[in-house]
């Protein structure tokens, strides 16, 4: 019986029986290309300013293109995929929680990025990478395409302190902006094994362009930064990495927390408007950073932390840490914490210097959005799989 139980706990087994076992494997893996497709289209496409012109992009085209994306993960997850007891446990109970925060919240986009990140698991990433990034390139592409042609919201920009900022046929330059920058890391992460000098120009080109278009500050620095993260790649490829580098990566999230939940307690109310706050030093930071602080310190305020997250109509917390404590409570945010520097130190221990780049830049960009709980700007949470499964680092999925 402690034979069985441990072959159980150590050895990965399909569940509902083992017959078939490469078809399902292999079929799993379609599947799961498949759902990314999908849901990227959905969102990349249907979420557009196009549900303006055509109720059938919103009424017909969208539901039927997340419900097709939910049956290919879920039928991977069940049907395609081997699993220990462990990992069972593991990412059972994390699916237990996301699921019961759900139901409180009522944000599909948690639950969409959830069941993507548990469909990932054993999954080599290039190929699904290659059809998120594919889908999502034509998807924009026709959606910019009907805007220059003057369908699509040829007229509609948004202004900030007196400048015109480009939707480019998605109502909101960060919206774009945040699109845009999906497509980057997914690009940067189809170079993980060989970085090339045009890859980091091209980078920095994209970042430069959405700081001059749609002017969408967080997208275009974090892409900038990715760009330059890229050239550190570049430079010391080849290269063994410190014993320091792992724990330094990791703590990096803990640092990022603190200064999200911690600094806007530091503020003095002292005039009427969100921003008319003190001290003068932290003014002129919340004024760099568009009011992510004044803002988070309002919602400390004004609403309640639920353990098990509720349903958010707070206008604007453009911060992910702030936000996840609202919206999902505090028991998802400190796993999402977890999960993510966990993520950071096995990567890093296994000197995937790429990967690491991608998840400082969404680490840097959670800071200052919340669309990192969107799939489709957050491609690296796929990255995320092997520490939900309680995997060691040596077995999580290599871009090749």
């Amino acid at each position: 019986l402690r034979g069985a139980l441990h072959g159980l706990w150590n050895t990965p087994h399909l569940l509902f029986g083992q017959q078939l076992a490469e078809w399902r494997l292999q079929l799993g893996r379609i599947l799961f290309a498949a759902g990314l497709a999908a849901y990227e289209i959905s969102v990349v496409f249907c979420n557009s300013m196009a549900r303006q012109n055509w109720a059938w992009v919103q009424g017909v085209m969208s539901p039927v293109l997340e419900w097709l994306a939910f049956l290919c993960f879920g039928a991977k997850i069940l049907f395609g995929t081997r699993y220990t007891w462990r990992e069972l446990l593991a990412g059972g109970a994390l699916y237990f929680i996301a699921r019961w925060v759900y139901f409180n919240s009522q944000n599909i986009w948690w639950i969409g990025i959830v069941v993507a990140v548990l469909a990932a698991k054993d999954v080599r990433l290039r190929h699904p990478l290659q059809v998120y990034f594919a889908s999502g390139c034509a998807a924009m592409a026709a959606v910019l395409a009907l805007h220059f042609a003057g369908i699509v919201a040829p007229d509609l920009t948004s202004e900030r302190m007196g400048a015109l900022r480009g939707t480019y046929g998605y109502g909101h330059p960060n919206t774009f902006g945040g699109l845009v920058f999906g497509l980057v890391l997914a690009y940067a992460l189809l170079r993980a094994q060989k970085v090339r000098w045009v890859d980091c120009l091209l980078v920095f080109a994209v970042g430069v362009f959405l700081l001059v278009g749609p002017a969408s500050r967080s997208a275009a620095l974090c892409t900038l930064a990715l760009a330059v993260g890229l050239v550190f790649c570049r430079l010391r490829a080849g290269h063994s990495v410190p014993r320091w580098w792992p724990g330094t990566c990791a703590g990096m999230v803990g640092l990022t927390a603190a200064v999200s939940y911690l600094l806007p307690l530091l503020v003095i109310k002292v005039g009427p408007w969100n921003n008319d706050i003190g001290p003068a030093w932290l003014a002129k930071l919340d004024s760099l950073l568009t009011c992510r602080i004044s803002l988070t310190w309002m919602a400390y305020r004004l609403l309640d932390v639920k353990i098990a997250g509720q349903v958010f109509n707070w206008p604007t917390v453009d911060n992910s840490f702030a936000f996840a404590l609202f919206q999902f409570g505090p028991v998802v945010a400190a796993l999402l914490g977890i999960l993510f520097a966990a993520a950071l130190w096995g990567h890093a221990k296994q000197g995937r210097r790429v990967e690491v780049c991608c998840l400082f830049a969404m680490l840097a960009y959670a800071y200052m959005e919340v669309q990192p709980f969107h799939l489709t700007t957050n491609p690296t949470a796929l990255l995320l799989c092997g520490a939900v499964f309680a995997q060691t680092s040596a077995r999580w999925q290599k871009i090749e």
